[in-house]
């Protein structure tokens, strides 16, 4: 008989989970039909991406705290955390009832489960960022969004103190990208970008204008309008979460789980620095 994974926590089947990548360079001239077919092109992204976009649950405080115990009782049990992690995070441990067909196409997995026993492997670097991936699921791997029926938001935050008892305290600092400051960018081409490779314009309006939507399929508009968290308004200072040109690199290079703010894969750094000068000139009242 073959063995089932129950719904709602890694996706194992013979296909990967994780399209080719390629280089890709954004082009940075023209308009009319480069703006069509850049238009296009994010829209076809976008409209991948919105399958992404879930409840915007937010971790709340705890009611009381949790040890490290109750959480790893929940990785190894109805978490399913360790059918792809491994019994206890250790990636060449899982659990001895799976069948060798499971197995098989967990091995198979591209990209592969990352070893949470190593802490320099790791993207996330706060508890908010693991419980979002948690809750919300990571693009383009078989870590998919999580109901509140499968693990509730109690089940999640018991989870987080045990994944840091298992990570390597000795591991190096994760890098992250050096702060960006908004003269060292291009706005003209982060311009460019935002309205055509990017696909900004797409939920955030011609030049951050919410209600100046570029020309789109009525079926794209209406998944658009039903976002649970609509696109923030780019020229509304008071509206934004990223409190400085860093914060606001790293949400347009890995994305927001929970909505449709998708990790801009085909962008380059340059072109990531590009953008954040051109949304400073939106924050400061431009066009």
């Amino acid at each position: 008989m073959m063995e089932t994974i129950r719904p709602g926590r890694h996706r194992t089947g013979n296909t990967t989970m994780r399209p080719s990548s390629c280089d890709i360079s954004p082009h940075r001239q023209g308009t009319g039909a480069a703006f069509t077919a850049g238009l296009g092109f994010a829209a076809v992204l976008l409209a991948g991406s919105l399958l992404w976009a879930g409840p915007q649950d937010r971790p709340k405080a705890a009611g009381r705290p949790h040890d490290a115990e109750q959480g790893r009782t929940i990785f190894n049990g109805k978490g399913l955390c360790s059918t792809c992690h491994g019994i206890d995070g250790h990636r060449d441990r899982l659990p001895p009832q799976l069948s060798a067909h499971i197995r098989e196409n967990i091995e198979r997995l591209t990209p592969a489960p990352p070893d949470l026993r190593r802490a320099d492997t790791l993207t996330s670097t706060t508890d908010k960022e693991r419980f979002e991936i948690i809750r919300h699921g990571h693009l383009r791997t078989a870590m998919y969004p999580l109901s509140q029926a499968t693990l509730s938001d109690e089940d999640i935050r018991a989870l987080l103190p045990y994944l840091a008892s298992i990570r390597g305290r000795l591991s190096r600092t994760i890098p992250t990208p050096e702060p960006v400051s908004p003269l060292r960018g291009d706005a003209a081409q982060g311009r460019q970008l935002f309205h055509e490779l990017g696909g900004c314009a797409i939920c955030h309006g011609i030049e951050g204008h919410l209600d100046r939507r570029p020309p789109i399929s009525k079926d794209l508009a209406q998944r658009l309008d039903a976002l649970p968290a609509p696109p923030t308004d780019l020229r509304n200072p008071a509206a934004l979460k990223a409190e400085n040109d860093e914060d606001r690199f790293l949400s347009i290079k890995r994305g927001h789980p929970g909505t449709a703010m998708y990790p801009k894969t085909l962008l380059r750094d340059e072109d990531i620095r590009d953008l954040v000068a051109y949304l400073a000139t939106l924050r400061d009242g431009g066009r």
